[in-house]
C-alpha cells in the first residue's frame, strides 16, 4: 500500500514539474511564432508607409498609440496601457497566478499593433505575459491547485522570452528574478528550465531560426576591468535618469487620463512621429538597430548621433508606453545601454563590441533588478569571454541604483511577499 502511494505521488510530480512544463513550453513557444509572424507583417507595412514618404511617421505613430490604446479598452479587463510587466507581476504575488485570457490577449495584441507601427517598445514583455497568461489558463483548466498555479505562472513567462528572445537560459533566470530586486524563485527552477528550452526549440522549428539574436561580436578583445568599473556607474546614472522620467511622466499621464484618456493617445502619437521625422532609428522594436551596435565599428556612427539617439530613445519609449501605447522595456533598455557602450568606446577610441555588451548589461540589472540574469544574457549570446568583466559593470550599476526599478509591483524580497499576502 506504501509502495503504491509513492508511486502515485512520484507520478503526480513527474506531471507537474516534467510533463507540463513540457507541454507549456510546446505551446507558449507556437504562441509566440503567431505573435512574431504577426509583427512582421505588421512591421512591413510600416516600413512600406515609412518609405513612401517620411511624414507618413507621424501617421503611423499615431495608429500606433491610438491602437494600441483601443485594443486595451476594448478587449483586456485590465484598462490600463503601458508596459504589461507590472501586470504580469501583479497576478503572480496578489493574485496567485491567475491572469484572464482577456488580458492575456488584448494586451499582447496591443503590444503588437503598437510596436508594429513604430511605437518605441519591446516584445520581450509582451512575450512573457503571453506565455504565463497561456499558463495561467492552462492549469487552471487542469484544477491545479493554487500553489502549482503560480509556480507554472513563471515558467510560463520564462518559455516566453526564451522562444522570442532565443536564449533559454537567461529567460529562466530573468523570469526566476523579476519578481523581486533582491531575491530570486529558485523552487521553479526545473520546471522553469524545461519550459523554457522546450519553448525555444518550438518557436526554433516553426521560424526556422536557431541562432543567437546577437551577431557580428569580435571575441578577441575583453575590456578592461577599469573600464569595466566606470561604465557599471555610468550606465547606474542613466537608469536613475531612465527610470525617473518615466516615472513622473506616467504618473503625470495617469492623473490627466480620467478626463481626457482618450484624446491622449493622438498628442503622443504626433510627438512620436516628429522625433522620428529626425530620428527615424528609435521607432519601434530597434531590433536591427542594437544588431549594428553590437557589431558597430569606429566611426560608422557620430558621437552626436549617438547623443541623439540615447536621448531620444529614452523620450520615444516614455511617450510610447505613457500615452497609450502597450509593450516592454527589455529591448529599449537594451537599446539604450548599447548606445551608451558605443559613445564610451568612441570618445576614447576603443574597439566598440565588448563595451556595447557590458553597458546593455549594466542598464538592464539596473532598471529590471535581474542581475543573474544580465550578465548570462552576455555569455549566452556572444560567448563567456566577457564574463567577468561584465559581472563588475551589472553588480556595480545593481548596486549603486539601490530599490529603483521601472515595476512598482517587484517586491523587495519574498518576505515582503509573505508579509502582502
Amino acid at each position: 500500500m506504501e509502495s503504491k502511494i509513492r508511486q502515485n505521488l512520484n507520478g503526480r510530480i513527474f506531471a507537474k514539474d516534467w510533463l507540463l512544463p513540457t507541454m507549456l513550453g510546446i505551446t507558449v513557444g507556437l504562441a509566440i511564432s503567431l505573435l512574431d509572424s504577426f509583427y512582421r507583417i505588421l512591421n512591413s507595412a510600416f516600413l512600406l508607409i515609412s518609405n513612401l514618404n517620411s511624414l507618413f511617421r507621424i501617421l503611423s505613430a499615431i495608429i500606433a498609440l491610438c491602437g494600441g490604446y483601443l485594443i486595451v479598452r476594448l478587449l483586456a479587463e485590465d484598462k490600463k496601457s503601458g508596459c504589461g510587466t507590472d501586470l504580469l507581476l501583479e497576478r503572480y504575488h496578489w493574485h496567485n497566478g491567475f491572469l484572464s485570457l482577456r488580458d492575456t490577449v488584448g494586451k499582447t495584441l496591443a503590444s503588437i499593433v503598437t510596436v508594429g507601427f513604430g511605437g518605441s517598445a519591446g516584445l520581450v514583455g509582451p512575450s512573457l505575459l503571453l506565455g504565463s497568461g497561456i499558463s495561467s489558463f492552462i492549469t487552471r483548466k487542469l484544477g491545479l491547485d493554487q500553489k502549482d498555479v503560480k509556480k507554472l505562472f513563471l515558467c510560463g513567462a520564462a518559455a516566453g522570452f526564451s522562444a522570442f528572445f532565443r536564449a533559454p537560459l537567461t529567460g529562466i533566470l530573468f523570469a526566476l528574478e523579476l519578481p523581486y530586486k533582491r531575491d530570486i524563485e529558485t523552487g521553479a527552477f526545473i520546471p522553469a528550465s524545461i519550459a523554457s528550452i522546450t519553448a525555444y526549440f518550438a518557436s526554433a522549428i516553426a521560424l526556422g531560426r536557431t541562432g543567437k539574436i546577437f551577431d557580428g561580436v569580435d571575441h578577441s578583445n575583453s575590456p578592461s576591468l577599469l573600464h569595466a568599473v566606470v561604465l557599471g556607474i555610468l550606465a547606474a546614472l542613466i537608469a536613475l535618469v531612465f527610470t525617473k522620467i518615466f516615472e513622473k511622466t506616467s504618473s503625470a499621464v495617469e492623473k490627466l487620463a480620467g478626463r481626457f484618456s482618450m484624446y491622449l493617445a493622438i498628442p503622443g502619437g504626433i510627438l512620436l512621429g516628429i522625433i522620428g521625422l529626425f530620428y527615424p532609428e528609435v521607432l519601434g522594436l530597434g531590433c536591427d538597430f542594437v544588431q549594428k551596435i553590437v557589431a558597430a565599428r569606429l566611426g560608422e556612427f557620430t558621437l552626436t548621433m549617438l547623443i541623439g539617439l540615447l536621448i531620444f530613445k529614452i523620450v520615444a519609449t516614455t511617450i510610447t508606453l505613457s500615452f497609450g501605447g502597450s509593450g516592454g522595456l527589455f529591448f529599449p533598455t537594451l537599446y539604450i545601454g548599447g548606445t551608451l557602450g558605443l559613445i564610451y568606446a568612441q570618445a576614447l577610441n576603443l574597439e566598440p563590441s565588448g563595451y556595447v555588451m557590458l553597458a546593455m548589461a549594466a542598464l538592464l540589472a539596473a532598471t529590471s533588478k535581474t542581475l543573474l540574469a544580465s550578465v548570462t544574457l552576455v555569455a549566452e549570446t556572444i560567448g563567456s569571454n566577457f564574463i567577468i568583466p561584465t559581472l563588475i559593470s551589472a553588480a556595480l550599476s545593481y548596486f549603486i541604483t539601490g530599490n529603483v526599478s521601472f515595476y512598482r509591483k517587484q517586491l523587495l524580497n519574498k518576505s515582503e511577499n509573505a508579509a502582502n499576502v
